[in-house]
């Protein structure tokens, strides 16, 4: 068992106010190389892992506050405000350089963020079903989801396949087609 030798690095760490982040990397991979010596490989999504994602997603609240431009709060910092969890969670799930197609149109990261906020002011979590779907080449993972929109009657279908890498030592999805009726994406 390795619990001895980590106590008096424990000690150590508990005494030295600041060491490097490589000091605690060496003496780790010193006390146990197997651990350190392999790096996690990604492996490929399920369509249940893009259900979670776009379900929590779909789920997370979006709050923004416009920065008054005229009259007595004009140019005043708003100051940090409640937590946007949608924006948030959107900067996790999805790469830096994400794209997409929505509706058949090509977006670009900004345009994707948008489409998914439309489709979320319409989402209806307790109506929502998810099926699989089998990935076309070059996508990892898809599923279609049928829901209820808000104020509606008849359900919608919207079709959502997705690439992923990994960024930040995390799967994040790269590229996201959302197939449906395109008033779903539209503000």
């Amino acid at each position: 068992m390795v619990l001895f030798p980590l106590r008096p690095l424990v000690l150590l760490l508990l005494s030295t106010p600041a060491l490097p982040p490589t000091y605690l990397t060496r003496r780790l991979t010193h006390l146990s190389p197997s651990l350190y010596s392999q790096r996690p490989t990604m492996s490929t999504p399920s369509p249940d892992w893009l259900q979670s994602q776009l379900s929590t997603l779909l789920a997370s609240p979006y709050i923004h506050f416009n920065k008054p431009t005229a009259g007595p709060l004009a140019g005043l910092r708003m100051g940090p405000g409640p937590i946007d969890l949608f924006s948030t969670r959107f900067a996790n799930m999805f790469t830096a350089d994400a794209t997409g197609t929505v509706a058949g149109q090509a977006v670009d990261r900004d345009g994707l963020k948008d489409a998914l906020l439309a489709l979320q002011k319409r989402w209806s979590p307790d109506s929502a079903t998810f099926t699989d779907e089998q990935p076309q080449e070059g996508q990892d993972a898809a599923t279609q989801f049928t829901f209820t929109p808000k104020d509606a009657d008849s359900q919608v279908q919207v079709t959502a396949a997705a690439t992923v890498r990994e960024e930040g030592g995390a799967t994040r999805i790269s590229s996201l087609s959302l197939d449906g009726d395109e008033s779903l994406f539209a503000n």
